[in-house]
């Protein structure tokens, strides 16, 4: 910040000298100096008092966050947050400062500070249109939260070096946050969404189709079930939602299958809007899709649940080209054996 007035033994903090000068009797020379944030503060032990009557060190901790400044002659000291002015001097004292900085607006913000910034953007006709843009921290970190979600990366690419170092280079402002930090953001935002689901599906008039699979992970040795349920908007747009992912117990068997599938349609409000369930095509989906009608409203259903049960055509699909491929196994294995000799070598190539 320029400023034509002040001579070297102004009342910045860290200033040279203490000495106050008086500007009336110094030339215009330009002085640039550095504005302290709250970010940055300046230790009390090297800030020396510029008041008239000698030297003295400040341990007031208020000129962590206030700076003194010349104002047409005045000494004035400044909120580094609003930039509200006060009377300074020798007689002013600094009681009435700390008053200020316990209810400033803009120190107590829940955003934080606001830095407005400059964007150039692509108008209309090829023109370019420079616009203002504030950066908010808490909007970074929502984003990033979802970055990582949507594109599955892990939860320690906040621990890497190259990631901080890229992050920093776009937007110095952005304070980097550790993985545990968030993981919590994450929780958050899924808590949130999925109240507005579990909202939007109690006042949902229309029918929803529901999938579900259960899987054991090889490596935890635990099963986990998936339900995700679809439907199609008052503009005939298919939506699909991932209502449940969570752990179920062992044994696998038709009873626990239902009691999971049934829980979760309560819980979302789906228990009468329900117009089928599709499930891979095995045993234990077969006997809990004849156990769950008898705790549902069979009125609420389509033909009375005659239709509810949809036997997944991919697993089918699949289990057929497994068959197939099994009767050929052998003539397929001696194939990718004589590939593999051939192209073992440039030479037999």
């Amino acid at each position: 910040m320029a400023s034509n007035e002040g001579a070297e033994g102004s009342g910045m903090p860290g200033a040279g000298n203490g000495n106050l000068v008086d500007p009336s009797t110094q030339h215009a020379t330009p002085i640039f100096q550095a504005t302290l944030t709250s970010e940055v503060a300046t230790p009390t032990s090297q800030v020396t008092s510029s008041r008239a009557g000698g030297k003295r060190k400040r341990t007031s901790a208020v000129w962590n966050e206030m700076e003194e400044k010349i104002e047409n002659g005045q000494l004035k000291d400044e909120c580094n947050y609003c930039h509200k002015k006060f009377t300074a001097g020798p007689r002013a004292g600094t009681n009435h400062l700390p008053l200020h900085l316990e209810s400033c607006p803009a120190r107590h913000a829940p955003i934080g500070p606001k830095q407005q910034k400059l964007r150039l953007t692509k108008g209309e006709g090829g023109k370019v249109i420079l616009e203002s843009v504030i950066f908010y921290q808490e909007k970074a970190r929502r984003d990033l939260g979802l970055m990582i979600c949507e594109h599955e990366y892990p939860l320690s690419i906040m621990e890497h070096s190259g990631f901080r170092r890229f992050c920093s280079s776009l937007q110095p402002l952005f304070k980097m946050v550790c993985r545990n930090t968030i993981r919590n953001d994450i929780v958050a935002m899924h808590s949130a969404q999925r109240e507005k689901m579990v909202n939007f599906f109690a006042t949902f008039k229309h029918r929803v189709a529901v999938t579900t699979d259960l899987w054991t992970a090889g490596y935890q040795k635990r099963g986990y079930m998936a339900v995700t349920a679809h439907y199609i908007d008052d503009t005939w747009n298919l939506k699909s939602f991932l209502m449940r992912f969570a752990y179920v117990p062992c044994p696998h068997s038709a009873e626990v299958i239902c009691e999971a599938l049934y829980e979760c349609l309560v819980e979302w409000h789906l228990e009468q809007k329900i117009s089928i369930v599709t499930l891979d095509n095995c045993t234990s989906n077969d006997k809990a899709m004849v156990i769950l009608p008898d705790k549902l409203d069979t009125s609420s259903l389509m033909l009375d649940g005659q239709l509810m049960h949809m036997r997944c055509a991919a697993h089918i699909l699949n289990l057929i080209v497994k068959d197939g491929m099994s009767v050929l196994e052998q003539g397929i294995e001696r194939l990718h054996d004589r590939v593999a000799f051939w192209s073992a070598t440039p030479k037999r190539h």
